[in-house]
């Protein structure tokens, strides 16, 4: 039995599951000072039952023994928990009977590596109880329990809620860096013509910038609705809380839509270069094979191999052939070069 008097510690919880409750993740109680201590799953009910503190469950929605346990014993509001259970994993915000709920955005994460595709995470906090669910490991998630096990304090639900979207947004921060460092090492070249056109990929940059701004984009507009929502139910605390979380978004979202753009005009920048480029390529085959015409002509009549072929009979006829190829050619190029076409 765990109560407010015991000592402040942060103990990590069992790798995989908790221990007695499959499908939960990691479970932790926080005292009135923002101390985590892993539970076990027996635990647990006595410590939804406190008075004092609150606590965070984790689950895997993949389990289906985790789903029955949220949908039976979760301190939640039905529609909190139909939100959690429901195959649906579009983005949302809702604040209902003082519980904020919904879908997140965040960063898969492998065994052993961070990555760049986007996955859900699903959370409800109501008074006391945060419970957040997955089907995916996640990055931001896993940060914060990094700092738990390295003595973060987090003295409510909303602040632990806050510090798992503000990692998601500076992940989103460290990408658009780079990005953008990327974007200038290409403009630099487009500008400077130092390489050829072809060899510049902006497009998986473009694409990169486009999957955030659909995430990010989408998260402001519910976090931005719900702060401008006359009707909201949610204690001062939680509502506070999404207003910094909206600015954060509005500012990460306008500069992903910022990289967008540049991306845009560099990809058409090097596309107009690129048609350049081709189009003096083509220019110059035309050119060259306008020259070679006559030559082409004159070796074709003079292979027919028919009577009357003049120089025929002459045993000067080949250079004489040559001397009206190379004729062609010079009068070609005189005509190329009064219209322009030759410089």
């Amino acid at each position: 039995m765990l109560d407010a008097s015991d000592p402040p510690r942060a103990t990590p919880a069992p790798m995989g599951e908790v221990e007695g409750q499959p499908g939960l993740v990691w479970a932790y109680r926080f005292d009135t000072e923002g101390m985590a201590r892993a539970l076990g799953g027996r635990e647990i009910a006595a410590a939804l039952a406190a008075e004092s503190g609150w606590v965070w469950l984790h689950f895997n929605l993949a389990d289906t023994r985790a789903r029955a346990w949220i949908e039976e014993k979760a301190p939640l509001t039905d529609s909190a928990k139909e939100l959690l259970l429901e195959a649906d994993d579009h983005l949302c915000l809702i604040a209902e009977d003082d519980t904020l709920m919904g879908v997140f955005a965040d960063f898969r994460r492998e065994f052993d590596h961070d990555t760049r595709d986007i996955a859900r995470l699903k959370f409800a906090l109501h008074r006391r109880t945060l419970i957040t669910g997955r089907r995916q490991a996640l990055q931001s998630v896993d940060e914060v329990r990094r700092a738990l096990r390295g003595g973060s304090t987090f003295e409510s639900g909303e602040v632990l809620l806050e510090h798992l979207f503000d990692t998601f947004a500076a992940q989103v921060g460290t990408m658009t860096r780079e990005l953008v460092r990327q974007l200038e090492a290409i403009e630099d070249r487009v500008v400077d013509d130092a390489v050829d056109p072809e060899d510049l990929r902006v497009g998986p940059l473009r694409r990169t910038a486009l999957r955030l701004a659909r995430q990010v984009g989408a998260l402001r507009l519910h976090f931005t609705a719900l702060v401008d929502n006359p009707e909201r139910e949610l204690p001062e605390d939680v509502f506070a809380m999404t207003e910094r979380v909206a600015l954060r978004l509005t500012s990460i979202g306008r500069d992903v839509e910022a990289i967008q753009e540049r991306a845009r005009i560099i990809q058409e920048e090097a596309a107009a270069k690129s048609a350049a480029h081709m189009n003096r390529q083509l220019q110059t085959l035309s050119v060259l094979t306008a020259l070679f015409m006559p030559a082409t002509l004159v070796t074709g009549l003079f292979g027919m191999n028919t009577h009357g072929l003049p120089f025929g009979s002459d045993e000067t006829g080949f250079w004489w052939a040559t001397v009206v190829a190379a004729g062609g050619s010079g009068a070609v190029y005189l005509v190329l070069k009064h219209i322009g076409i030759m410089k």
